[in-house]
C-alpha cells in the first residue's frame, strides 16, 4: 500500500523550559504542506524474517534503526502483532531542513501498518504510540494545522483556507536538531505571543513581526552562518513572511504572488540551493 508523509513548517516556535528528561517544552505553531515523501508498505510473507526500511536517499540508506523501525516496534509492542514489513521510503522532503521528514515517515509508518493490519485506532491512542517515537510524530500522525505544546504530544487544532505559495531554500549543508537545541541552552530566549500569529494567519492577514519568531534561529545561525546569510537575501526578494522552519536548516517564505514564488524557486536553485516550491495542506 501506499502513504504519504506530509513535509511540515513552523510558522513559530517558542522554546520553554528544560525538562528532567532532557526534552524541551515547547509551543509552536505547525502547519502541514502538501509537500510530502511516499512510502510503499507491504507484509512480509515470512513472520520470521526482519523489517525492512529501505530509502532511495543515499544519506539515509545504511541507518538501520531509524524513526520507521522504531515506530513498527512500538506498534508492535502495543498490539502484540507477528508480522514483519517491507517499507520503502521515496523522498522529496529534504533531510536535516526542520521539515519533519523523519517524523512524517514514522507516523505514516503508523498509518499504513495499522490499515494493513485493520487496527482501529482511537485518536488518543495513535497519539500515546506517535509520541513515543518522536516529539513531532503526534503532529504528522493528522496531518492539521495545529498550536503544538509540551514535547509535542498537546495538539490543539485549528484551520484555515491561505492560499499562499511556500518557497522553501535550504543550504546544502544541514543541522542536527539535537545539536541546536544542545547549544540552544546557551541563549535567553524572547518569548512571543504565538495566538496572536495563529489570528493573523487564520484571518488571511499579513504576519507583522520585526524579528524572528522561531526561538531556534538563535543557535542555528550561530552554528550555521551561512543560513543567516540566506534569510537575510530572502528577507530582500519581497515575500510577506520569511521565517526558519523547526531547527533548520531550511528558510520558509510565503508570497501570494504565483510570479514572484517561481521566479525565486528558479534563481535560488541557480545559486546552488536545494528549493520547493509548494503549498499548504488544507
Amino acid at each position: 500500500m501506499i502513504e504519504k508523509a506530509y513535509a511540515k513548517v513552523n510558522l513559530g516556535l517558542n522554546v520553554l523550559d528544560k525538562r528532567e528528561d532532557s526534552y524541551h517544552n515547547l509551543e509552536t505553531l505547525m502547519l502541514p504542506l502538501i509537500l510530502h515523501d511516499t512510502l510503499e508498505i507491504n507484509i512480509l510473507p515470512n513472520k520470521e524474517s526482519d523489517d525492512f526500511v529501505t530509502c532511495d536517499e543515499y544519506s539515509l540508506k545504511i541507518t538501520k534503526y531509524n524513526l520507521c523501525h522504531k515506530a513498527i516496534d512500538v506498534c508492535r509492542e502495543k498490539y502484540g502483532f507477528k508480522e514483519k514489513f517491507d517499507i520503502e521510503i521515496h523522498k522529496s522532503i529534504f533531510v536535516q531542513s526542520g521539515l519533519g521528514g523523519g517524523s512524517a515517515d514514522a507516523a505514516a509508518t503508523i498509518r499504513g501498518i495499522l490499515k494493513l493490519l485493520k487496527i482501529k485506532a482511537s485518536d488518543e491512542e495513535l497519539k500515546e504510540l506517535a509520541i513515543k517515537v518522536g516529539s513531532d510524530v503526534p503532529f504528522s500522525i493528522f496531518n492539521k494545522p495545529a498550536f503544538v505544546t509540551s514535547i509535542g504530544n498537546d495538539l490543539e487544532f485549528f484551520s484555515h483556507n491561505r492560499k499562499d505559495y511556500v518557497v522553501i531554500v535550504k543550504p546544502r549543508t544541514g543541522l542536527s536538531t539535537k545539536e541546536v537545541f544542545e547549544h540552544g541552552d546557551n541563549f535567553k530566549y524572547k518569548y512571543h505571543d504565538l495566538n496572536i500569529i495563529k489570528e493573523q494567519f487564520i484571518n488571511d492577514n499579513a504576519i507583522s513581526y520585526s524579528e524572528p519568531i522561531n526561538n531556534l534561529e538563535i543557535p542555528a545561525f550561530a552554528l550555521l552562518p551561512e543560513l543567516y546569510d540566506l534569510k537575510e537575501k530572502l528577507l530582500n526578494e519581497g515575500f510577506d513572511f520569511v521565517s526558519m522552519s523547526g531547527a533548520g536548516s531550511s528558510i520558509f517564505c510565503l508570497t501570494k504572488n504565483k510570479k514572484l514564488a517561481k521566479k525565486m524557486e528558479t534563481k535560488y536553485f541557480k545559486l546552488g540551493y536545494e528549493v520547493e516550491l509548494t503549498n499548504f495542506l488544507i
